[in-house]
């Protein structure tokens, strides 16, 4: 359904700005600090001033342009929650690589009619920089396969 307005975008420009001032606000419970020495609330500060500004450059244009009205769709919704849900639930008990394979599985369920090939060459693409980036990079003490469940 066309309409006078551009939904899409007002709708995601809206949550963003939601967000980022959410985010913005929270960092002020931290000390900011200065420019020549920053403070924990510095950069957070300045990542969510930066997502109020592109979701106010996302809204603004939108709301003069014709655009359709979101038909909203459950499905995706919930594959993405039950998937991030997986994950948090596997992690500790599996290990990353496990976790991370269903947590891909999952969130490609949000399609229609997902490539099941696609989505393990993902799944496995993902693992590998996971453990790469995660333990090997960060030296975060997660196992990337927990063999003792």
């Amino acid at each position: 359904m066309k309409g006078t307005r551009d939904y899409h975008d007002i709708i995601g420009g809206t949550l963003m700005i939601a967000g980022g001032a959410w985010f913005s606000l929270y960092a002020l419970n931290y000390n900011l600090g200065t420019l020549r020495r920053m403070g924990p609330a510095y950069f957070p500060l300045g990542i969510g001033v930066l997502v109020v500004l592109f979701g106010l450059l996302l809204v603004l244009p939108a709301l003069r342009r014709p655009g359709g009205v979101p038909r909203p769709e459950l499905r995706p919704f919930l594959a993405i929650c039950a998937a991030v849900l997986a994950f948090a639930l596997a992690v500790e008990r599996a290990g990353l690589v496990p976790a991370t394979l269903v947590l891909t599985a999952l969130a490609a369920w949000a399609e229609r009619a997902p490539d099941l090939r696609l989505t393990a060459i993902l799944g496995l693409a993902l693992s590998a920089r996971a453990v790469l980036v995660f333990t090997q990079g960060l030296g975060i003490p997660i196992p990337a396969i927990r063999w003792s469940l």
